[in-house]
């Protein structure tokens, strides 16, 4: 099938992506109070840790999904069928693989579970049920992430986003029905989620027959050499996957350690947010990389500069105006989210979660120069960063709940201090030297975006005084004014390409 490539399919991608990520924001949005308000703060974290549990059980799988689609996109778009076969199924061969020895550790880990963690009497079989079905999902999604190779490699992530839809409105669909006429437990989350995956498993199978007929299953193009080479490129990848959970992986389980179990239901509450917002950055950070990927195959690293700079402004145009809502509107939105809260915890929670999001802003700019490491394979560097970032993160994180009386902001602040210096300064000038350019190459685009950001805070905080919230109506239109100035604002600062391809369509359409 033929590869899409250009601007407008990139739109295209985003947009149904972001419709995706919206899916299952709501669908967060209406699990978290049910549960917080009737089995407690701290069941709700355990749905958050069994989730970081089974990304610290499947760090090796990192080393092969990192960059499979890249080698078998590599070899797809020059149309050599046969060597892309190969890297596909030694793909498949190798997620296999992983798979099985994921449902082992789940097995053997999972009795344990309440001697690994401080979990209440009454929620053990709760928790452990939680796990082994978080597990089983994984698994299936393991087997998933194989067959989303055919978008990748076609730049048809939009399908990819309307299947993501459809697996989230299955997954609401079925949390109502058992938590409003089942039980109120937190495992049945779980299972809606597992039953969710494997809808999806049947969808992704229909794609990738119908966008990459030239590929095929045949464990018997899986070669050794091959499974060999994605893990050499990829292992680098893995230890990014261990600096992610150094970074943010850890902290419910550090809180639940070292703090208490209720404190990391808090912390589980004021992450929901932040983590969603850092989830659909690394969902659409990715969809540029097809594109940059095609400018880099062709020699036109001006061509890719350029295409670089447009997404930096296009992440921009996207994230900031609900990264800097939420900050303006936090304390009012938990305040009518999770009514069962006690004042002192909303104003905690607000304050973890504004502190976190901060980040946002940098990730979501120098997120997709990050994707040039992966498309020029330089990842040695990053990886050995990223790394020391979680060392110095995680250390520091123990010696301030030990030594000060921070509490859960001692799990915070280090985290966002560091990735915020890492975002600004590494990102950008490593990115530049991956295609050999000035280190300042992408800092006029990035710095153009963040110089929005106190003024997107001050117009939004000035309509907050005005308008204050009472109820979610006008929460909703407190949001919707800032949303229409916030949008507005941006795109004619620094994303006029915009307003073009609109104008396009409309003027082609009245011909």
């Amino acid at each position: 099938m033929a590869v899409k490539l250009g601007r407008k399919q990139n739109y295209k991608n985003l947009s149904l992506n972001i419709v995706a990520f919206l899916v299952q924001f709501i669908v967060n949005f209406y699990i978290s109070p049910i549960i917080v308000g009737n089995v407690g703060k701290a069941a709700y974290g355990f749905i958050g840790v069994a989730n970081d549990f089974v990304a610290y059980a499947s760090i090796i799988a990192t080393i092969f999904n990192s960059v499979a689609s890249r080698f078998i996109a590599n070899s797809y778009y020059k149309k050599d069928y046969e060597r892309a076969n190969k890297y596909f199924n030694s793909f498949v061969a190798a997620n296999i693989g992983i798979g099985i020895l994921l449902a082992i550790v789940s097995v053997i880990l999972v009795p344990f579970l309440n001697h690994i963690l401080t979990i209440p009497e009454g929620l053990v079989f709760d928790v452990q049920l939680t796990f082994i079905l978080v597990f089983a999902t994984y698994v299936i999604n393991l087997l998933i992430i194989v067959l989303t190779t055919s978008t990748f490699v076609t730049n048809r992530t939009d399908i990819n986003g309307v299947r993501n839809v459809i697996q989230y409105i299955i997954r609401f669909a079925l949390v109502i029905v058992f938590l409003n006429f089942v039980s109120i437990k937190i495992y049945w989350v779980a299972l809606a989620s597992f039953i969710a995956a494997l809808v999806g498993a049947t969808l992704n199978a229909t794609l990738f027959k119908r966008l990459t007929p030239e590929l095929s299953f045949n464990l018997k193009d899986a070669k050794r050499s091959y499974i060999f080479e994605l893990a050499k490129s990829g292992c680098w990848m893995a230890l990014i996957s261990i600096s992610s959970i150094l970074l943010r992986g850890l902290d419910l389980t550090v809180a639940n350690i070292m703090i208490g179990d209720d404190e990391m239901g808090i912390l589980s509450i004021a992450r929901t947010f932040p983590n969603s917002i850092t989830g659909v950055i690394s969902v659409l950070a990715p969809l540029f990389t097809p594109t940059f990927i095609s400018f880099f195959a062709k020699g036109d690293s001006n061509g890719l500069v350029k295409d670089v700079n447009r997404s930096i402004k296009t992440m921009a145009s996207i994230m900031f105006v609900p990264i800097t809502c939420f900050i303006i509107f936090s304390f009012d939105f938990y305040t009518l989210w999770q009514s069962s809260l006690k004042l002192n915890e909303l104003i905690m929670v607000t304050s973890l979660s504004i502190i976190t999001v901060v980040q946002a802003y940098f990730n979501s700019t120098t997120a997709t120069m990050a994707q040039l490491s992966v498309v020029v394979n330089k990842l040695r560097i990053p990886v050995l960063v990223s790394v020391g970032c979680g060392v110095v993160s995680l250390v520091a994180e123990i010696l301030l709940i030990k030594f000060t009386g921070l509490g859960l902001y001692a799990i915070v602040i280090p985290t966002t201090i560091v990735m915020v210096c890492r975002y600004v300064f590494f990102n950008s000038i490593y990115a530049a030297y991956c295609i050999d350019k000035p280190k300042k190459t992408f800092f006029p685009a990035a710095i153009k975006t963040w110089i929005s950001i106190p003024i997107l805070l001050s117009v939004m905080y000035v309509i907050r005084l005005a308008l204050p919230v009472s109820s979610w109506i006008t929460l909703a239109i407190d949001i919707a004014i800032c949303c229409v100035i916030g949008y507005i604002f941006i795109v004619f600062v620094y994303n006029r390409d915009l307003i073009k391809i609109v104008f396009n369509k409309v003027k082609a359409r009245k011909q």
